[in-house]
C-alpha cells in the first residue's frame, strides 16, 4: 500500500474495503457498515485487519487522505459517518483541521487516534470536535468500544429528525404524470433545500425515469435484489445513478422478466436505508396497487395523488381516496394535485373537493409544448431554460412540503389559472 502523501493525485486514491460487506460475520450477515474515511496517512496492514476485526459493526473504508483543503472537498462529497484522524507530529495543524471538518462536515463523527496518549493530546481533540480517541498502537477492544458507540449515535439519529423525508407520487390512472411530476419535484426539492434527493422508480414494467432525467444507469432495482442478502449504505449507494450533486435515481430493472423478482420487503427496505442518506425519497410508484406500490405508500411521509379534470380521473381519485382510508392513512398525509388544470367552467375546485371529500392542495397548469419539449431533452423543466408557469408551482410545491421558503413564495394573480392551498 502506498503511503499517503501531499500530492493531487493521491488525494483520489479511494480504497474500497469491499471485503467489509462480505466478510467475518457468517453468511447472509445483513448489516449498515458504518463509512469510514482514514486522514493523515494510509493503514498498515495490521491497523486495517483490527479495524475489520475489532468492530462488531463492519466498516467501509471509502478512502485514505492526507491532510489538506482538498480532503475537506472530499470529506463533503463522500459524506462519511465517520472521519478517522491519524494525528501527526505536527498537532496544531492537526488539530486545526479537525475543527474545519467539524465546522465543514457537522454531520461527520471524528475519532482522533495517536502515539501520543498523553491527557494534553487527547483533551485538545476533544475540544478541536473529536467525539472519540483511539490509541496506538490500534487494539480490538477499543475500536469495539468506540465504533460500538458510534453505531448508537448513528442508530439513534436515524430514529430523529436525520431521516429523510418519503414522497410518493401516485396516480391512480394511468397517463396522470406520476412521472413527470416526481421528476421535477425532485428536481425542485434539491435545488431548493441543496440537499440529497433520490428518486426510487417503481414503475417495474415501464420505468421512464431515466429518459426524464436524462440519465443511462449502470444499476437499477434489480441489483438491489440480487444482493439483498449483503446490502448495506455504501452498496446500495454505488446503485445510484446521479443526475447533480444532490439529485440521483434508483432505476428500475431495464432486463425483461426482471420486476417479477421485486418484492414488497426489497422495496421497504430500500426506502428505510434511503432516507437515512438522503433529506428527500420521492416514490414514482405504479398506478397499480399490488403489493409494491403499498409498501411504498406504506412508507411515505406525504402521498402526492394527481389527477387531472375529468369524470373517470375524478372517479378512480375518489376510489383511490376510499381504499387510502381502508389503509388507515392519515387524510393528512395525502396531498390531492390537479395535474394538467386549465379553469373551466365545467369544473369547480369547490365542486371537486365536495366530490373528493378532501381540499385540493395544489395544481400544476397544463403546459404540454413546455413538458413535452423538456422530457425530449432528457432535462427536468424545472431545471431547463424553457420559460414556463410550471417551473414556479413546483417551486411552491417543494416549498409546501420541504417548509423551506422559496424565493417565488409570493402571491400569484388569480387569472394565473392556477390555485394553490395548504392545509
Amino acid at each position: 500500500m502506498k503511503p499517503i502523501g501531499d500530492s493531487r493525485q493521491n488525494l483520489n486514491q479511494l480504497h474500497p474495503d469491499r471485503a467489509d460487506e462480505r466478510g467475518g460475520k457468517g453468511a447472509g450477515y445483513v448489516s449498515e457498515a458504518i463509512s469510514v474515511v482514514v486522514i493523515g496517512r494510509s493503514l498498515t496492514l495490521q491497523e486495517r485487519t483490527r479495524l475489520r476485526t475489532g468492530s462488531q459493526t463492519p466498516l467501509s473504508i471509502l478512502a485514505e487522505l492526507p491532510f489538506g483543503g482538498q480532503t475537506v472537498e472530499e470529506i463533503n462529497r463522500l459524506h462519511p459517518q465517520a472521519a478517522l484522524i491519524m494525528l501527526n507530529g505536527d498537532f496544531a495543524r492537526s488539530f486545526q483541521f479537525v475543527e474545519r471538518i467539524k465546522q465543514e462536515s457537522s454531520d461527520t463523527l471524528i475519532v482522533c487516534s495517536s502515539e501520543d496518549t498523553s491527557p494534553d493530546v487527547i483533551l485538545q481533540s476533544f475540544r478541536s470536535g473529536a467525539t472519540e480517541f483511539l490509541r496506538q498502537p490500534l487494539t480490538e477492544e477499543e475500536i469495539n468500544a468506540v465504533f460500538a458507540r458510534i453505531e448508537h449515535a448513528r442508530v439513534r439519529s436515524m430514529d430523529t429528525a436525520h431521516l429523510g423525508r418519503v414522497v410518493a407520487v401516485y396516480s391512480s390512472k394511468g397517463g396522470g404524470g406520476a412521472t413527470f411530476v416526481t421528476a421535477n419535484l425532485a428536481a425542485s426539492l434539491a435545488r431548493l433545500a441543496a440537499k440529497k434527493c433520490c428518486i426510487v422508480d417503481l414503475n417495474m414494467q415501464a420505468g421512464d425515469q431515466p429518459l426524464y432525467l436524462g440519465l443511462e444507469p449502470v444499476y437499477s432495482m434489480y441489483d438491489v435484489v440480487r444482493n439483498f442478502d449483503r446490502l448495506d449504505d455504501q452498496l446500495l449507494s454505488n446503485y445510484l445513478t446521479h443526475r447533480s450533486k444532490h439529485l440521483t435515481l434508483l432505476a428500475s430493472p431495464s432486463e425483461i422478466d426482471k420486476e417479477e423478482e421485486v418484492r414488497a420487503e426489497h422495496v421497504t427496505r430500500v426506502i428505510s436505508m434511503l432516507r437515512a442518506q438522503a433529506s428527500y425519497v420521492l416514490l414514482d410508484t405504479q398506478h397499480m396497487l399490488n403489493e409494491g406500490t403499498i409498501a411504498a405508500l406504506d412508507a411515505a411521509d406525504d402521498i402526492v395523488l394527481l389527477m387531472t379534470l375529468d369524470i373517470p380521473a375524478i372517479r378512480s381519485a375518489k376510489r383511490a381516496l376510499d381504499v387510502f382510508t381502508r389503509l388507515g392513512y392519515d387524510r393528512k398525509r395525502i396531498k390531492v394535485i390537479l395535474n394538467r388544470f386549465t379553469r373551466t367552467p365545467e369544473f369547480e375546485i369547490s365542486q371537486i373537493e365536495k366530490v373528493l371529500d378532501t381540499t385540493i392542495y395544489a395544481t400544476l397548469s397544463n403546459d404540454y409544448r413546455s413538458a413535452i419539449a423538456s422530457v425530449n431533452v432528457g432535462e427536468p423543466l424545472v431545471l431547463s431554460r424553457i420559460q414556463s408557469r410550471l417551473v414556479r408551482e413546483f417551486s411552491l410545491l417543494a416549498s409546501s412540503l420541504s417548509g423551506i421558503k422559496s424565493d417565488d413564495e409570493t402571491p400569484a394573480p388569480t387569472r394565473s389559472g392556477w390555485f394553490f392551498s395548504r392545509k
